[in-house]
């Protein structure tokens, strides 16, 4: 079993969801995040901001997922929340920050990172994301 937890800073709340790769599992998602953002006073346009990266994030492993199955990690504390959605793929796919989804992905986000890395006789594809509130901001 592959290691899926962000690098979150001690007394972070965290959820974890192991689920099918497929499309109808994304709002399910989607709301578990922004349950997360409004329980951390994210603001509106955060929250949906944050709805749509984890969507892109989703959108760009579900067609690697090998083993048919989708991992996202929900860690959150004090106004930052950061996510990773994680699927076991059969090739390491090449990093493509030129398309539309990662451009995508890196408006919506405060941060995010995409890496591929030997795992259980496959590839870890995983898409790592931050979004920190205003409010946590300096």
């Amino acid at each position: 079993m592959v290691d899926n937890t962000p690098p979150s800073g001690e007394g972070a709340q965290l959820i974890e969801v192991r689920t099918a790769a497929v499309p109808h599992v994304v709002p399910t998602l989607r709301t578990i995040v922004a349950d997360i953002a409004m329980r951390q006073d994210f603001d509106l346009d955060a929250v949906e901001d944050l709805r749509m990266a984890v969507d892109e994030a989703c959108s760009m492993l579900l067609p690697s997922a090998s083993d048919g199955h989708l991992t996202c990690v929900f860690s959150w504390k004090n106004g930052r929340i950061e996510v990773t959605v994680s699927v076991l793929a059969d090739s390491p796919e090449p990093d493509d920050e030129t398309g539309l989804s990662w451009q995508l992905l890196t408006a919506l986000a405060t941060s995010a990172r995409r890496s591929v890395t030997p795992a259980d006789g496959g590839y870890l594809s995983r898409v790592e994301l931050v979004r920190e509130s205003e409010a946590a901001r300096p």
